[in-house]
């Protein structure tokens, strides 16, 4: 709710067709472009890049397609339609962007408000002559994934030498640290031993032993009630 309210604050004070990181996103791109533009009419050219593979692809400024097909599947002009653009004295990049990426469109996504909500003890009492237990919770293989699937239009992570935190040094991790303070390491181990333990009580099967049920540990608002 904290962060919906903050964007449509944002959304306010926004001006212009395009949201304005989409247009410095592009106006950045536009500064790497080492492409050769060459007419086959006034809406249509080949571009060929230079000093490398050497691969042509086909823009249409009319239809908004590039042969590549990375204009279509993001919405806002690839590389290859952007040197043909910034190539023509009248154009304007903006007018090349899905209108997804308009400010109108991001002003509409949070017009509306998420009501407030009082705390669980105001909340109406309903009895529907049943309780639904929460679903039985199965460990799978592998470890969890904790981070989200990032799109293809966004950055991707540096690549680099990981820093050992016990020793300062890149090149290693801390458990293979062999500069490092036993004592530290140590302390490292002790630390993540008590995450994981943490983390597999976090659900823990009823009193009862039932089971087909699982109840989970009261929350500290709870327990201070």
């Amino acid at each position: 709710m904290i962060l919906w309210n903050r964007r449509r604050k944002v959304a306010k004070e926004l001006d212009g067709l395009i949201l304005p990181h989409i247009i410095k996103k592009l106006n950045v791109m536009t500064r790497e472009l080492n492409l050769e533009v060459v007419e086959s009419s006034e809406e249509v050219v080949e571009v060929t890049a230079l000093g490398g593979s050497g691969f042509r692809f086909v823009v249409n400024l009319q239809e908004g397609t590039c042969s590549c097909r990375q204009w279509q599947v993001s919405g806002l002009p690839c590389k290859h339609a952007l040197a043909f653009i910034t190539s023509l004295s009248n154009a304007h990049i903006r007018h090349y962007v899905d209108l997804y990426f308009s400010v109108d469109k991001y002003r509409a996504a949070y017009a509306q408000l998420i009501p407030a909500m009082p705390d669980k003890t105001q909340w109406p009492k309903s009895d529907h002559g049943f309780f639904m237990h929460p679903p039985l919770l199965k460990a799978t293989a592998g470890r969890r994934k904790t981070k989200r699937y990032k799109g293809c239009g966004e950055k991707k992570r540096k690549s680099g030498q990981h820093l050992c935190p016990i020793c300062k040094e890149y090149g290693h991790h801390w458990h293979k640290c062999k500069k490092g303070n036993p004592e530290d390491i140590a302390a490292m181990m002790d630390k993540r031993t008590k995450t994981t333990k943490t983390a597999e009580l976090s659900i823990v099967p009823c009193e009862d032993g039932v089971p087909t049920r699982m109840c989970f540990p009261p929350s500290k608002s709870l327990e201070t009630t």
